[in-house]
């Protein structure tokens, strides 16, 4: 016989059930947030016995978490489900349906408005209200009291013996003081008043008036503490004021009636309120009738004590109703705000909702708590008003709070927003909490894209649910239910078919705990050592890097002197390590600390770079302090103080965790000898740590690295070791397993399909699938993510993953669930990085720069071409600087592991789609078969199997093969999108190459150009140059359509592999450019950019000795008209304090930078604070990032000529 078990965890920001149900040989367990149905998951033993042992561990575990057992079945509340949403008997049909499904779905209703468990401790209670109890109050509250006022007891009495005080306060006050028999409440206002006053300079004021309230409750009862309160509204303290001898003044205490009406600031009272009305709503009813008698009385005393007793006994609904009627009459938006907490019916916020400030009810969530709590489901009409708030936060708490509201109309207001952020995560919420309801409102409105994709969430979550509501729905929204049942229709795969790690995997099993064997005495005596990659010193100590640093102040004698005394200034130390001659420099920089961490990195980097092992100190200082920053300036070190840093960082800090591999992997025999002896020292988080990175080395390559490591401290280290590296990757988990969040219903998912054709990975498979996306690191995916790929098929599974990656979005893009973006990296295909380029395009202007470089992180892990393509047009070209330079230094890092520049890696990046030789490709129909392809400008066509042109591809018919053709079209399409975007990538390259002189060997030329299937459509239609070793302008030639080089008379040119080959300038070409004009016109070829007919500049002879390009200095031009230099390669300059953008900047091919000076500037993410500019200052800056010199030191003659025109044209452009 079944026996069920069922416990709550009801907390702050808890409310979830668990239920347990033992039947025989079988455990099902349920588990979930309250309100909804949950997840369930069964496990089948080989005997009772071992049955009954795994309930009581699962319970006992469960009652170590907090869990507390509840009477009723978990989640059900006393009636049926009846399928519109409302409780009732259900109907014989849905009952017999009902039976045959796998689990019982408990009773719901989709009417009734339950306030959430995880609401009580935020909101303001009401005595009657839902899980209010009698409040508990400190023990130790009257020993914090009594030190508090001993310890200001002279502070007080400044105000009790002011000679201006009132007598009666005065005397009130010192009789608590003196703690008499005759403490008053009174008595305890007036302490409470100038104890306020002594620390309104403090913060901690607003702690001080809790500890005395909860000690007038705890040691004179609520009656007194109520009194009290009403006392001190009428009170006053002037102060704080700092006298001649620097002692803090207060006084005189004075009674002011008026005191609660202020309108703005922070009030004293509130505190003190609020707290004894959590006590008076679970008070004993003698108690608060008493307490509710006293407060009657002062609401005689005027509009802000009555505003009190309502706050305090809310369910006075007389009372209230009064108080907000004398208030919507007074305007007054302090007492307004305070008597939001008091409401319960919809006329009481109908009387106040004009009177309030929404940003500073929003910003409260105690307020809008206890508003809905009181209020209830009729609170949605004003919630919609608010929700258009400008801070995340609120928003999401406002949706949150919609999204448990029983009612259409709430539900309506989420609907309406469902293309806004963060809300597709409250419907969903909503939809878990009222299944019947999202069906019937989803479906109708499923025209809006949004709300599709969100009906197809909900009805893979809620299949019953949505099969037994289809008699009932309208016959399209019943229509569109049905298609979606049917897609959502797979066949599982039969589990005796999977690998074991999809049906019984490691984390599944009771663990065994290997002895850890400790070999002490081990040390390792490495000294530090240093090695660098090909042009890594010269990069990190480059002249450029130094000058960002370098000061004004060049006394490199006198700053040497200061530095060696500790006198130089933070920014003046960097300065002179950076840039101060060696012989100076040297012998101070290892004592030398870095003051200031902001850009440790750089300096660190510089450092290393200038001063290698004497600068070591510094760099693992500014490297421990700023791991994120500067963690890879110790990537040429290696030392075994480093070795346990990295393998620290490795562990612990997913920020640097590609950098501790990237170390170990560089360094892999020092970091074994130095990691060794800590991985066989004694249990704790060293050993862990070591153990872990070892395992990484070896999972990494070099395994002969750490065996032989081992080795040369003794036989017994390396059989510990080679027991270490024995441990089968797939037992290797983290000592604590995460736990799947709610919104990763494998329900929800896109199926897994298997390779074989026998379906699709059953729930719990799917469900050990995200546990292996959870446990993984970006850099280091759990191994059994291999064999997946290798069982399921490709296409399913980065649809998984991409289903995956959205529902993640969806609720938020939690942080701690961030495993579910990087999973797109494991499984991800060309398809998603053509969906997800787009958006790490976007989110940066959308404060998501963090989760932006995440995405670049992913594109270079799925690692095919079109990813890396798509990587280096965001580096090349992209709005926002971060990303661009986060961007930049992936390529680098990937061109760098080739052996390549960038741009060369570029050239072999461009993907031929798929095509021939000639440009082409067949779509099989099955039936038909159709040609595709692209001419000279890069427009798509169609032929059919006769060669006849068509207008497009036809869609799949009837007759056509039903999986080969879906396929086929769906190819065509993401063919046409990918051309799009390699044509506009590669023309702005070919643009950019002539601008900056870019030059090709005429062997790659051949290779990447004109045997690529589309480029050579497009060099075809430009006029190359032919170029000397010293870069001098030989010749022009034209590539024929057959694909061969031709000179201006249309005569073949031979040219050899080692020729030099370029996007020709029309400067270059001279008197032959109206030729060659004349000869692409013959052949109608039309040019992709602007080339023979470019316009071209020159300095006039007064300007080529000037400092400055003077010509464009004081014109204004709009703000947005001037950003329009970013897409000619401009870029703004690093955000000042303030977020003030003050330059433009554009790099010259020499390493130099154009720099123009704005008034007044740009503020970043708000163009329009400033909508237009003047150029104050142009000149070139000796090296990159050094604008902030504003005194010129080049001629403005020494430009290139190309470059002088460039740099005119585009700002004629802006200007004009």
């Amino acid at each position: 016989m079944a026996a069920v078990r069922s416990f709550e965890l009801v907390g702050a920001n808890s409310a979830k059930f668990w239920e347990v149900n033992l039947d025989g040989v079988e455990v099902t367990v349920r588990f979930g947030r309250l309100g909804t149905v949950g997840q369930t998951q069964r496990k089948t033993f080989g005997s009772e016995q071992a049955a009954a042992a795994h309930v009581d561990k699962l319970i006992a575990e469960k009652v170590k978490k907090g869990y507390a057992e509840s009477a009723a079945p978990a989640g059900s509340a006393a009636t049926d489900r009846k399928f519109d949403g409302t409780a009732g008997e259900v109907a014989p049909a849905a009952r017999t349906a009902s039976a045959t499904r796998d689990e019982a779905q408990p009773p719901l209703d989709e009417q009734t408005f339950v306030v959430p468990p995880s609401w009580y401790r935020s909101r303001h209670p009401r005595r009657g209200g839902p899980g209010v109890t009698a409040a508990r109050l400190d023990p130790s509250s009257s020993v914090q009291a009594e030190a508090l006022l001993s310890q200001h007891r002279d502070d007080i009495a400044i105000a009790l013996t002011d000679p201006q005080s009132e007598p009666e306060l005065t005397t009130a006050g010192k009789s608590f003081l003196a703690d008499t028999p005759e403490r008053t409440p009174l008595g305890a206002a007036v302490v409470a008043t100038a104890l306020y006053a002594h620390l309104a300079w403090d913060w901690r004021s607003h702690d001080a008036l809790k500890v005395l309230r909860d000690a007038w409750i705890r040691d004179h009862g609520l009656e007194f503490a109520v009194r009290a309160l009403m006392e001190f509204l009428t009170l006053s303290c002037g102060g704080p004021e700092h006298g001649p001898n620097g002692k803090i003044t207060i006084g005189p205490l004075r009674r002011t009636p008026a005191r609660l009406a202020r309108t703005h600031g922070y009030h004293p009272e509130t505190g003190l309120a609020d707290r004894i009305r959590a006590v008076l709503a679970g008070a004993p009813d003698d108690q608060y009738a008493a307490t509710v008698e006293i407060l009657a009385g002062y609401r005689e005393h005027g509009i802000q004590h009555r505003v009190v007793t309502s706050f305090l006994a809310p369910t006075r609904t007389e009372w209230v109703d009064e108080d907000c009627a004398a208030v919507a009459a007074l305007a007054d938006k302090t007492l307004a705000t305070r008597l939001l907490s008091s409401v319960s019916t919809p006329e009481q916020l109908a009387l106040l909702r004009a009177h309030v400030a929404p940003h500073e009810v929003v910003a409260s969530a105690t307020i809008l708590y206890t508003l809905v709590e009181g209020v209830g489901p009729a609170a949605a009409e004003v919630l919609a008003d608010w929700l258009d708030q400008p801070y995340v936060e609120e928003q999401r708490r406002m949706l949150a709070i919609l999204a448990v509201l029983p009612t259409d109309e709430a539900f309506q207001v989420l609907l309406d927003r469902a293309d806004a952020k963060f809300t597709p995560a409250a419907i969903l919420d909503a939809a878990g909490r009222f299944p019947v309801r999202a069906i019937r409102l989803l479906a109708a409105g499923a025209g809006n894209r949004a709300c599709a994709e969100l009906l197809r969430t909900h009805v893979a979550a809620q299949p019953e649910v949505a099969r037994q509501l289809l008699p009932s729905l309208p016959d399209d929204a019943a229509q569109r239910v049905r298609s979606l049942l049917e897609q959502s229709a797979v066949v599982e795969a039969p589990v005796e078919g999977l690998p074991r790690l999809l049906v019984d995997p490691p984390w599944s099993r009771k663990r065994t705990t290997r002895k850890p064997v400790v070999v002490a005495g081990l040390s390792c005596p490495d000294q530090p050592t240093i090695g660098w990659e090909p042009g890594e010193r010269e990069s990190w100590a480059a002249p450029e890097a130094m000058a960002r640093w370098l000061h004004l102040d060049k006394r490199w004698d006198q700053l040497a002197k200061r530095q060696a005394v500790g006198e130089l200034r933070s920014f003046d130390q960097t300065s002179f390590f950076t840039n101060a001659p060696d012989e100076l420099a040297r012998p101070l920089v290892a004592a030398w600390r870095l003051e200031d961490t902001w850009e440790s990195g750089s300096v660190a980097r510089i450092i290393a770079g200038r001063f290698e092992l004497d600068g070591l100190g510094m760099v693992i200082d500014a490297a421990r302090r700023t791991p994120a920053a500067a963690a890879d300036a110790l990537l040429p070190y290696a030392s075994p103080e480093i070795a346990t840093l990295m393998a620290s960082w490795f562990s612990r800090l997913k920020s640097v965790r590609s950098v501790a591999l990237a170390w170990l992997t560089r360094h892999p025999a020092a970091a074994s000898r130095a990691l060794v002896p800590l991985a066989l020292g004694p249990a704790g988080t060293a050993r862990r740590e070591a153990e872990q990175s070892l395992l990484a080395l070896a999972t990494a390559g070099h395994q002969r690295e750490v065996t032989t490591a081992a080795e040369g401290y003794g036989a017994a280290a390396a059989e510990a070791i080679e027991t270490l590296l024995a441990t089968d990757p797939l037992e290797v988990l983290p000592a604590r397993m995460p736990t799947l969040p709610e919104w990763a219903e494998p329900k929800v998912l896109a199926p897994v399909l298997l390779r074989d054709g026998s379906g699709a990975l059953p729930e719990t498979a799917v469900r050990h699938l995200l546990t292996m996306f959870a446990i993984s690191a970006p850099d280091a995916a759990y191994p059994g993510l291999a064999l997946v790929r290798e069982v399921c098929e490709p296409a399913s599974l980065a649809e998984f993953g991409w289903s995956l990656f959205q529902r993640w979005l969806d609720a938020g893009a939690p942080s701690k669930n961030g495993w579910a973006f990087q999973a797109l990296a494991q499984v991800g295909d060309d398809e998603t990085v053509r969906r997800l380029a787009p958006l790490i395009r976007a989110w940066p202007g959308e404060g998501g720069h963090t989760r932006a470089v995440s995405g670049l992180d992913v594109l270079a892990a799925i690692g095919s071409d079109l990813a890396l393509m798509h990587l280096n047009a965001i580096a090349q070209k992209v709005k926002f600087r971060g990303l661009k330079e986060r961007a930049e230094e992936k390529v680098l890092s990937v061109a760098a592991s080739l052996e390549l520049t960038p741009d060369q890696l570029a050239d072999r990046l461009v993907p031929d789609c798929g095509l021939d030789a000639s440009g082409s490709a067949t779509l099989d129909y099955g039936p038909r078969r159709f040609v595709v392809g692209f001419d000279e400008q890069l427009k798509p066509y169609v032929s059919d199997q006769d060669g006849k042109r068509r207008k497009e591809l036809p869609k799949p018919g009837v007759n056509d093969d039903p999986e080969l053709a879906p396929a086929a079209y769906q190819r065509f399409a993401a063919l046409k999108k990918d051309v799009r975007t390699i044509a506009a990538d590669q023309i702005r390259r070919l643009e950019q190459a002539m601008v900056l002189g870019r030059r090709w060997p005429v062997a790659e030329f051949r290779q990447y150009f004109l045997a690529h299937p589309l480029l050579w459509h497009i060099v075809r239609r430009l006029v190359w140059g032919r170029y000397d070793e010293s870069g001098t302008f030989i010749g022009a030639l034209r590539v024929a359509e057959d694909r061969t080089f031709a000179d201006l008379n249309d005569d073949p040119l031979d040219l050899s592999d080692d020729a030099v080959v370029g996007v020709a300038h029309p400067i270059h070409l001279g008197q032959s450019l109206p030729g060659w004009a004349e000869l692409l016109a013959d052949y109608e070829i039309l040019q992709p950019f602007p080339q023979l007919g470019r316009e071209v500049f020159a300095l006039a002879e007064a300007e080529r000795d000037q400092p400055r390009l003077a010509r464009f200095e004081g014109c204004t031009m709009p703000t947005g008209k001037l950003l329009g230099l970013e897409r000619r390669g401009w870029r703004r300059s690093a955000p000042e304090d303030g977020g003030h953008q003050g330059w433009l900047l554009r790099g010259l091919p020499d390493g130099r930078e154009m720099v123009i000076d704005l008034d007044p500037g740009i503020a970043v993410g708000a163009i329009d604070v400033f909508p237009e500019q003047t150029l104050n200052m142009i000149w070139v800056s000796r090296t990159r990032d050094s604008y902030w010199r504003t005194k010129p030191e080049l001629r403005i003659g020494d430009l290139d000529q190309v470059t002088i025109s460039e740099i005119i044209r585009e700002l004629r452009e802006v200007t004009q």
